[in-house]
C-alpha cells in the first residue's frame, strides 16, 4: 500500500472548497483531489447528531470507518486532498481516524457567509432540501446546549446561520490545540487580497511545490451564489447587525473582522 498523505480542508461551506478541489488536481499530478469525496453527507447528519448528544462518538467513528474509511487506504497518488465542509466535527472529534492528517480551515467573514448561505439555499435544490427539510443538517443551538429552546427556535434563518458560523468555526479551532499539523488561512486572503502569498503558504504546509502566476486561477471562483435574494451586509438593518455582532462577534473579530466604521455605526445605533 502507498504510503499517501491525508488532507481535509474544513470549513463552514461557502468558501472555494469545489474551486480548491479542481485546482489541486489541476496543477499536481502527484494529488488526488476531491469535493465532499464519497458518503460524506451522512457523516455531517450523525456529526450533528452527535453534538446534539442524541449519538455516541463510538457510532460516528464506526460510520466513518464503514461510510469512508476505505479511501485513503486505496489510494496511489502521494496526497489525497477531501474538501470537505460535511466533516467540520470530524477533524476535531476523531483526527486519529486519518493516518498522519494534515487540516486546512479555511474562514470566510461571517458577513459574506450568512449572505451567500441564504442566497445559495435558494438557488439549488440539493442545497434547499438540505437546508430546508433534513433533519440535523445543520447543528441546532439548543439541542447542542448553548441557547435555551424559546430563543434557538424563534431564531430566523438569517440568525440560525450566524450561530454556525460561529458554531463550526469553534469546533474547528479545536486543532490548534491539538498536535497533529493545523492551518487556518482567511478566504478573503486566498481569493480576493493575497492569492500568490496565500496559496504558497497552503502549498508550503501541504508539501507540495509552489506555482507561479497563480492569481490568475483565482478569478473565478466556481459554485459562487448568482441568488440576490439576500443582500450584501452594506444595505443590512442595524438590527441585522446586532443580531450577527451577538452571535458572532467575538469570533469574527478574532479572525480580524468587523472593524469597518459603516459596520460599527450600524451595531452602535441598535444599542
Amino acid at each position: 500500500m502507498k504510503d499517501t498523505q491525508p488532507i481535509l480542508i474544513v470549513s463552514t461551506g461557502r468558501t472555494g472548497t469545489i474551486f480548491l478541489a479542481r485546482l489541486f488536481s489541476d496543477l499536481y499530478p502527484m494529488v488526488a483531489s476531491y469535493h465532499e469525496r464519497g458518503n460524506s453527507r451522512p457523516i455531517q447528519i450523525l456529526t450533528n447528531l452527535y453534538f446534539s448528544h442524541l449519538l455516541p462518538l463510538r457510532v460516528l467513528r464506526s460510520a466513518w470507518k464503514y461510510l469512508k474509511g476505505q479511501e485513503i487506504a486505496g489510494c496511489e497518488k502521494d496526497f489525497h486532498i477531501d474538501a470537505n465542509n460535511f466533516l467540520y466535527g470530524l477533524a476535531a472529534l476523531a483526527p486519529d481516524l486519518y493516518p498522519n492528517l494534515k487540516v486546512l480551515h479555511i474562514v470566510r467573514d461571517p458577513r459574506d457567509y450568512v449572505t451567500s448561505q441564504l442566497n445559495f439555499s435558494r438557488q439549488k435544490h440539493t442545497s434547499f432540501i438540505g437546508n430546508y427539510l433534513v433533519p440535523f443538517w445543520q447543528p441546532n443551538p439548543f439541542l447542542v446546549g448553548e441557547l435555551p429552546m424559546t430563543q434557538a427556535f424563534n431564531f430566523s434563518r438569517f440568525q440560525k446561520y450566524c450561530w454556525v458560523w460561529d458554531f463550526k468555526n469553534r469546533i474547528i479551532s479545536r486543532l490548534e490545540g491539538y498536535t497533529l499539523p493545523y492551518l487556518c488561512i482567511r478566504f478573503e486572503d486566498l481569493f480576493e487580497k493575497d492569492p500568490e502569498t496565500t496559496f504558497k503558504q497552503i502549498t508550503d504546509f501541504i508539501g507540495l511545490p509552489p506555482v507561479k502566476d497563480i492569481r490568475r486561477r483565482f478569478s473565478e471562483p466556481a459554485n459562487s451564489s448568482k441568488s440576490t435574494f439576500f443582500p450584501e451586509w452594506h444595505n443590512w438593518s442595524p438590527r441585522q447587525a446586532a443580531q450577527l455582532d451577538t452571535l458572532c462577534g467575538k469570533q469574527m473579530r478574532r479572525y480580524g473582522y468587523g472593524s469597518e466604521p459603516e459596520w460599527l455605526q450600524k451595531i452602535q445605533s441598535e444599542q
